[in-house]
């Protein structure tokens, strides 16, 4: 019994010593290993975050230039702003965000597209610099009348009438008339469907559906290499229209009619062996009846 207490009491001294009112402050007792190691990996983590920041930091890697291409109507000064703006204001934190190599194409991508009126847009980095690569949209469409010629917008609804630069403009790109020497053009929306009336009639508007019609013989008429010049009306209400294209020979349309099932009417004439190019046109606006002159 005497030895046991005797025990009890050595321990319970040995504490006051070690760790309870009797501690030496003066004495230092070295922390368990595994702190330690804890401790190191805390400070070598820290180290190569540290490290990892700051290489994003080194002028070698920072953007230098961004360059615009494909615009007709918009301002490439615009495009570019917005996209300086997106690298600036946008990014990881703490990292440098002119640091070319982290700058997110995607997202700048995805913001352009909501922000401007564009059927696509790439965005891609050349070294230290990013090009922007865009194709706008249509969203006029050009009526011209035997009086004025005026704008109309995609629900074919007028817009406004076209300025006298813009009149010429649409002038050279129907073959009316030519460049001067020295001259620049106002730009033009490329693909912009342009129609002639041929009625005297003072028609300020057409369809949605004759838009859209006009709209997809532009677009399928491109996938097969085919680019229009001029749609004619026979005024605004015409049922079929004459298109005018950069073949020998020009394509009559119905307009109350699929234009993917005229345009794959067509692609089987052109197609079939032996087929001779007319000098005049080729008519699908009777099914499985095609006239070719």
């Amino acid at each position: 019994m005497l030895k046991k207490q005797r025990d009890f009491l050595r321990i319970r001294h040995a504490k006051e010593y070690i760790d309870g009112v009797r501690k030496n402050p003066f004495f230092f007792k070295a922390p368990p290993k595994r702190w330690l190691m804890i401790g190191a990996g805390a400070l070598i983590m820290a180290a190569g975050i540290t490290a990892a920041v700051g290489i994003t930091y080194i002028p070698m890697f920072h953007l230098t230039e961004i360059t615009v291409s494909g615009t007709t109507v918009l301002n490439p000064d615009d495009i570019h702003n917005a996209i300086q703006d997106i690298v600036t204001n946008h990014g990881y934190p703490l990292v440098d965000r002119k640091n070319v190599y982290l700058i997110k194409t995607s997202a700048i991508e995805a913001r352009l597209m909501q922000t401007f009126p564009l059927d696509s847009v790439s965005v891609t980095r050349n070294g230290t610099v990013l090009e922007a690569t865009v194709k706008e949209k249509i969203t006029t469409v050009v009526l011209r009348t035997k009086e004025k010629t005026i704008f109309l917008g995609l629900d074919g609804a007028y817009v406004r009438d076209a300025t006298a630069e813009e009149s010429h403009a649409i002038d050279i790109r129907i073959g009316s008339a030519f460049v001067a020497e020295g001259e620049t053009p106002v730009p033009l929306q490329a693909d912009m469907p342009i129609i002639l009336d041929t009625q005297n009639d003072p028609a300020t508007s057409l369809s949605v559906e004759s838009i859209s019609h006009v709209l997809d013989i532009v677009a399928l008429l491109k996938q097969r290499g085919t680019a229009v010049v001029t749609f004619t009306f026979d005024g605004a209400t015409a049922l079929f229209t004459r298109v005018n294209t950069d073949q020998s020979y020009d394509l009559f349309f119905d307009l109350n009619h699929p234009v993917d099932t005229q345009i794959a009417t067509l692609a089987a004439i052109v197609n079939t062996p032996g087929f001779s190019t007319p000098s005049e046109y080729v008519d699908l606006r009777f099914g499985a009846y095609v006239y070719v002159k």
